[in-house]
């Protein structure tokens, strides 16, 4: 079992010395596509906490303020749609296999 773990590792690692960011997002435009990436990512997690916020400074009734939370979640996944139209598979693919790496690093800690 222990092998397995260490097998599939080297391998994580392989692909991620193949496939750079910076390889990747080589233009002004994929770079611009990437910051609204990272723009979606913020919008989708956090669509709860800034739907609140912008419907408590406005002063907004709860039911309106589901509808904003809906419609920032909304605009944050035709974003991230949008923007993997034009990025392509393999972007998301290197922040999928750099998160594992990520987070099997934390609980090899733990």
């Amino acid at each position: 079992m222990a092998t397995k773990d260490k097998s599939a590792e080297t391998k994580t690692e392989a692909i991620l010395e193949t496939r750079t960011l910076k390889g990747l997002i080589n233009t002004p435009f994929k770079k611009a596509m990437f910051v609204i990436q990272i723009i979606s990512y913020v919008l989708i997690v956090g669509s709860p906490l800034i739907g609140g916020a912008i419907g408590g400074l406005i002063g907004l009734k709860a039911t309106k303020i589901g509808g904003l939370i809906l419609g920032i979640f909304i605009t944050g996944e035709v974003l991230f749609y949008g923007s993997l139209a034009f990025l392509g598979k393999e972007v998301v693919l290197l922040i999928r296999d750099k998160m594992k790496v990520w987070f099997k690093r934390r609980k090899r800690n733990s």
